[in-house]
């Protein structure tokens, strides 16, 4: 094929193009554009949603006390981290830069500069969220069974997770360096339990009545804590 052949299949190809988006009217770019942006403020909602999420279950599980227990606590934090809502989110974004790609201003973004924008944008209003009591109303519904779609999303943040060697439970006797908890949230699953924790050397003193978030490895009812710490009462 020659070069002129070429020239005039792109001309070609350019008229078509151009025809083809003559045909539309004025109300299909007015319903795609407000499809468009009722979609990006959707996105924009669950992405602060899911990161006030995060940020509220790390906070009322405990979990981010792993952190200060070395770097078996570390990895373990990376383990239970909900990385399928953060995965969700992140496919909002790729879904809002899919959709900004039908108008002529999408090709002129990139999609690092969209997901830098919304993130800046959700990481605001997940604050403002996070300053409203929505996610421990929500917790306390999926508590008492009554949370739909989106309760055992909840269910699991206050449950201790024994494969990972986090224990949560109210202390109901101290015995020297040893004491015993118990975790029970009324719903007669596998989280609910006593065990005995033998205290690492040098750790807090605790009374009865504490609830204390335990990391360590399990041998029978017995706890071998790598690391505690109190609960505060909201948690």
């Amino acid at each position: 094929m020659s070069e002129q052949d070429i020239q005039r299949e792109i001309q070609k190809n350019v008229l078509e193009r151009i025809k083809a988006a003559r045909m539309h009217t004025r109300a299909y770019f007015v319903v795609r554009f407000l499809f468009t942006a009722a979609v990006a403020l959707l996105a924009l909602a669950v992405s602060a949603f899911v990161l006030s999420f995060i940020v509220f279950s790390v906070h009322e599980s405990g979990e981010q006390f792993l952190l200060g227990f070395g770097l078996q606590g570390v990895a373990t934090f990376f383990v239970l981290f909900p990385w399928l809502s953060l995965a969700a989110d992140v496919a909002l974004l790729f879904l809002l830069e899919w959709l900004l790609q039908g108008f002529k201003f999408g090709y002129r973004i990139s999609l690092l500069s969209v997901f830098l924008c919304v993130l800046a944008a959700s990481a605001l209003l997940a604050i403002i969220v996070d300053l409203t009591p929505i996610h421990g109303a929500l917790l306390d519904q999926a508590d008492r069974g009554s949370l739909p779609i989106v309760g055992e999303m909840y269910e699991g943040i206050r449950g201790s997770h024994e494969g990972q060697g986090i224990f949560r439970g109210t202390v109901t006797s101290v015995q020297g360096n040893d004491i015993t908890i118990t975790h029970n949230d009324g719903d007669h699953d596998a989280d609910d339990g006593t065990w005995t924790v033998a205290l690492p050397q040098g750790g807090p003193a605790f009374q009865v009545g504490d609830r204390v978030y335990v990391f360590g490895s399990l041998n029978g009812q017995t706890v071998r804590a790598y690391g505690i710490e109190k609960l505060s009462p909201d948690q």
